[in-house]
C-alpha cells in the first residue's frame, strides 16, 4: 500500500498511527508497573511528596496519581513525610500494591530541629529488588544537617547490580552548606558498606535558584568522582520558576551500570492533570535514572513515560 503525504493533516494522521502502533507494541509505557522497560534494568527515582500525611493520603485522586507514578519505578526515595500516626505511608504502599505489583517500604525515623518533623522512605518493588539494610547518618557530633540523610542498600534479584542510596531533603536556608557536607556522608556510607562500590545521592537538595549556585564547580561533588544525572537544564518543580531542586548524583564506579537515561517525570502531562490537580499531588516532579542489572548491558531502552526518556 502506498501512502502519499501531501498535506499537514495527512502528516499528523500518520504520526497518530505511529503513536498507536508504539502503544500496541509496548514501546511506549503502559501503566500499572509494566513500564515497557527491558527486564534487566532498574529504575531509581526520587520524589518529594509535598507535606505527605493523613490529609493527602485521604484524597483518592491524589493517591491514584501517586500510586501510578510510583509503579513506573523500582525504587522511589520519598521525602517530606509528615505524619505522626505512620498511616499515610502504609496507605500509599497499599495503593501501589492494589495496582498489581508488590512494593515494600524502608522507613526512616522522624527528623528535624523543630517540632515539624519529617521522615524519609524508600518504596521498592520486592519482585525486582532485595532490601539489605539501612541506617540514618549520625550527625550528633557536628549537627551538619537539619534532617540527617537516610541510607539504604539494595540488590537486584537478577544480575549483579547492587547500590547504596543516600537520600536527603536539605534545609533551603542551609542548602549550600548541607550539599557541601554530603561527601562526608558518602565517606561514612563507604565505611558502613566496605564491599559496595555503587553509590547514589538523591533527594530534594534545593540545588538551584536562590538556595544554591548550581554553576559552582569547586564542590567535591562536582569532581570527576561524581556525575550529576539530573542536570542544571532540567526543571524539577511545578512553579513557573525554572529550578532544578531535585537531583540524582552518581559515583564514578556506578557508571558502568548507567544506561544514559535520566530525566524528570512530569506526572501532570503523563496523566493529563490540570495545574490545580497536579499541585494537589506535589510541588515537585519525581526525577529518575535507569540502570542495567549487568554492566555489559549499558545502553538499554527506557520507557518510563509515553514520550520516552530524554537522553541528556
Amino acid at each position: 500500500m502506498r501512502l502519499f503525504c501531501t498535506t499537514r493533516n495527512t502528516i499528523k494522521h500518520l504520526v497518530n498511527i505511529v503513536v498507536v502502533v508504539l502503544l500496541i507494541t509496548g514501546t511506549a509505557a503502559p501503566g500499572n508497573g509494566d513500564q515497557g522497560r527491558p527486564a534487566d534494568t532498574i529504575a531509581i527515582a526520587n520524589f518529594n511528596i509535598q507535606v505527605f500525611g493523613v490529609s493527602k493520603a485521604g484524597k483518592p485522586a491524589v493517591m491514584e496519581t501517586l500510586g501510578h507514578t510510583i509503579t513506573r519505578f523500582d525504587i522511589v526515595a520519598i521525602q517530606e513525610i509528615r505524619d505522626k500516626s505512620g498511616t499515610a505511608i502504609k496507605a500509599l504502599e497499599k495503593k501501589v500494591d492494589d495496582l498489581g505489583r508488590d512494593y515494600a517500604v524502608a522507613l526512616g525515623p522522624r527528623l528535624g530541629r523543630t517540632s515539624s518533623k519529617e521522615q524519609y522512605a524508600y518504596m521498592y518493588r520486592s519482585e525486582t529488588l532485595d532490601f539489605i539494610t539501612s541506617y540514618t547518618f549520625d550527625d550528633s557530633a557536628e549537627d551538619l544537617f537539619h534532617r540527617e540523610p537516610f541510607i539504604a542498600q539494595f540488590k537486584a534479584k537478577d544480575g549483579d547490580f547492587s547500590v547504596v542510596l543516600i537520600t536527603i531533603h536539605t534545609d533551603p536556608d542551609e542548602a549550600t552548606s548541607e550539599i557541601n557536607a554530603l561527601p562526608a556522608v558518602m565517606a561514612d556510607a563507604r565505611t558502613h558498606f566496605p564491599d559496595e562500590s555503587h553509590f547514589l545521592i538523591l533527594g530534594d537538595l534545593n540545588a538551584d535558584c536562590s538556595y544554591y549556585d548550581e554553576e559552582e564547580t569547586s564542590s567535591e561533588l562536582r569532581s570527576d568522582d561524581y556525575q550529576w544525572l539530573i542536570t542544571n537544564a532540567m526543571d524539577t518543580n511545578l512553579a513557573r520558576s525554572q529550578c532544578t531542586y531535585d537531583r540524582i548524583i552518581m559515583t564514578s564506579e556506578t557508571a558502568p551500570y548507567a544506561t544514559g537515561h535520566a530525566n524528570v517525570f512530569r506526572f501532570d502531562t503523563e496523566f493529563g492533570l490540570t495545574a490545580k490537580q497536579a499541585k494537589a499531588v506535589s510541588d515537585h516532579y519525581p526525577v529518575y535514572a535507569v540502570f542495567a542489572t549487568s554492566p555489559s548491558k549499558g545502553d538499554t531502552g527506557c520507557y518510563i513515560q509515553s514520550t520516552a526518556c530524554i537522553r541528556d
